[in-house]
């Protein structure tokens, strides 16, 4: 996969924005799409705020700010953001449910090459994609906020082409991130383990009576 593909990213909330803005950053167009217009005029805020603090900090210059910024279209429909996507980002809220309703959606309108990526947490959501789509899915999983945090956890489904996952971690080293590439789904992956085991060890030093 090559820059400058249209990207397609599912909500426009606390990871939505953010992963908007670092695939426009990357050189990519994007079309970010929310069920709310409320949400979605707030993730063009954030977007545009973000670039601000960018700019202040030396890491974009003006110009640069707004050429990303012309590469972000907000749009209300899923259908409409994903028509003629080659990378749609799924970011929407971590239930099942609604996971599975939004694939459906992108399932329905989103060319049968396209790369679905899941910003997931900790589903496994491999189980809630239409059986067509297996093939071009993976997980994605960024931090917060990715386009500061290079860190994406980038993880393949039991029925996901090799040759996928292979081309998003290209892709992702291409934009400058740290892809981490697992074979399969594993609930937390590396920051979230690394993090859990460091609290555990705090807990025993503080039980121990050492802290």
């Amino acid at each position: 996969m090559d820059k400058g593909v249209e990207v397609a990213v599912i909500g426009a909330g606390l990871m939505g924005h953010g992963l908007a803005l670092v695939h426009a950053m990357g050189g990519c167009t994007v079309k970010m799409q929310d069920i709310s217009k409320d949400q979605l005029e707030s993730g063009v805020g954030l977007i545009a705020n973000a670039l601000d603090t960018l700019v202040a900090a030396g890491v974009l210059e003006g110009d640069s700010s707004s050429e990303v910024m012309s590469r972000v279209e907000a749009v209300e429909h899923i259908a409409d953001a994903v028509a003629n996507s080659n990378l749609v980002v799924e970011a929407v809220l971590e239930t099942e449910e609604v996971k599975r309703i939004v694939f459906k959606e992108i399932d329905a309108a989103a060319p049968l090459d396209a790369v679905i990526a899941s910003n997931t947490s900790g589903l496994d959501i491999f189980p809630l994609l239409p059986e067509r789509r297996l093939k071009n899915s993976i997980i994605a999983r960024w931090y917060t906020p990715p386009y500061i945090i290079d860190l994406v956890d980038l993880a393949a489904g039991p029925e996901t082409d090799p040759e996928v996952l292979i081309k998003m971690e290209k892709f992702y080293l291409e934009m400058k991130k740290k892809p981490v590439v697992f074979e399969k789904f594993i609930s937390g992956y590396v920051a979230n383990r690394l993090q859990a085991a460091m609290g555990m060890e705090i807990i025993k030093l503080l039980d121990e009576g050492w802290a």
